[in-house]
């Protein structure tokens, strides 16, 4: 006896199977920074999903070390270098990559790729989300025909918003009006602990002595991460602490600021204790050879640099600025005043003549990271988002658990 033939639905058979959400993700440049660094997560925890496609946009033709990754992982990487935001030619070559890929739903980090995506995305009627990390600007002077395109950008209908934290979408708040916007935390994913025996090679390579204590600051040359208090603590500390080394590691396009930078170190006599590193692709590994992890900054969101240096169980000696206080509360970690050079002083001193402290730091701050900050239910807020403002309704990611983040009206 033959079965019956059932004829379901076509919306019914789409439910039951739907054609894998076609996403895009816009980022000024791949170099070594947060932002980056989060577009290379999700495309680690997506790569083996069968409902998403992701697809990377570059406002660059930077091959960095991330770039080298993501096409590791096999996520297509589109290219598109301009002379400027205004570079209207780009911006047609943006919007005839979407248009050929037929993206369904865009995603922007940072700030020219927010602007440019929310004109393309309004110009093909497709859906746009737009993440913050920063309390403000990395560049203090805003040219007022780039401030202007970028307010209005960021006020258009139907471009919604995720704040990196709380700090950062009240900053956000007062800069593009009381629209609200989503908080979902930053992630940090389990592929940045370094492997075993990372440490020992890489001190070898560094050329750290047994005795030596590294402190490691990871970030861009830029004025953001004032990398001139820095260094003006760390003398002091060096000074008190002359077994001690500090590792730089990130961008230095900025040459006058990485000259002047050279030329500090040399008049505060730090020549040999100081090691500028460039950017590096294999920067877990840089951490696990570290003991201590330092930033400067004037201000930040929510750092992801801090979340790697606490996933690999480095104690923070930090300013007290953005989501820090927040992220660092009740592991030990030491959390200085901005711009007060004497007092990250102190508090490197503080972690480093305390050894039983730096022990209980680091495996707080390293339960805290893995624990409170990981990937999975990251990457299930940030589909729950593309699911209820995207415009497939046969489009539904699996886990029902995890809703979106509710809208803040602020």
């Amino acid at each position: 006896m033959k079965a019956a033939k059932i004829d379901l639905p076509a919306q019914a058979m789409a439910i039951e199977s739907p054609e894998p959400l076609r996403l895009g993700y816009l980022i000024d440049t791949l170099v070594t920074g947060g932002a980056e660094r989060l577009v290379l997560t999700f495309a680690e925890a997506v790569r083996a999903r069968s409902d998403v496609v992701l697809t990377v946009f570059v406002l660059s033709d930077l091959r960095t070390p991330f770039y080298e990754k993501l096409r590791a992982l096999g996520t297509e990487v589109v290219m598109l270098p301009g002379r400027n935001l205004a570079d209207f030619g780009r911006f047609r070559r943006l919007v005839a990559a979407l248009r050929a890929r037929r993206i369904e739903y865009l995603h922007a980090h940072l700030a020219s790729s927010s602007t440019l995506g929310a004109y393309a995305s309004k110009l093909l009627g497709i859906p746009f989300v737009t993440t913050i990390h920063n309390v403000k600007p990395s560049v203090r002077r805003i040219r007022p025909g780039r401030r202007l395109l970028q307010g209005v950008a960021m006020r258009l209908p139907g471009v919604n918003k995720i704040a990196v934290g709380e700090a950062v979408a009240e900053a956000a708040a007062k800069e593009i009006g009381r629209s609200g916007c989503r908080v979902v935390p930053n992630a940090v994913a389990d592929s940045v602990v370094a492997p075993f025996g990372s440490r020992a090679r890489l001190r070898r390579e560094l050329q750290l002595g047994e005795d030596q204590l590294a402190l490691v600051c990871v970030g861009a040359i830029i004025g953001q991460k004032a990398h001139e208090v820095l260094l003006d603590a760390f003398a002091t500390v060096h000074e008190a602490a002359p077994n001690t080394v500090l590792l730089l590691v990130g961008d230095a396009r900025d040459a006058p600021r990485h000259a002047a930078l050279l030329a500090q170190a040399d008049q505060l006599g730090l020549e040999g204790a100081l090691r500028f590193l460039g950017m590096r692709s294999d920067i877990p590994e840089v951490l696990a050879a570290s003991d201590i992890f330092v930033s400067s900054s004037h201000w930040e969101g929510a750092p992801v640099s801090l979340l790697e240096a606490m996933a690999n169980g480095l104690p923070p000696v930090v300013t007290d600025v953005g989501e820090n206080g927040l992220v660092l509360e009740g592991t030990g970690a030491i959390l200085v005043r901005p711009r007060d050079p004497e007092a990250l002083a102190r508090g490197m001193l503080e972690m480093i003549e305390t050894p039983r402290l730096r022990s209980a730091t680091a495996e707080a701050v390293r339960e805290r990271a893995l624990g409170r900050y990981g990937t999975a239910t990251w990457v299930e807020r940030l589909l729950a988002i593309y699911a209820e403002t995207g415009q497939r309704r046969d489009w539904h990611h699996p886990r029902t658990d995890v809703p979106p983040p509710p809208l803040q009206n602020r």
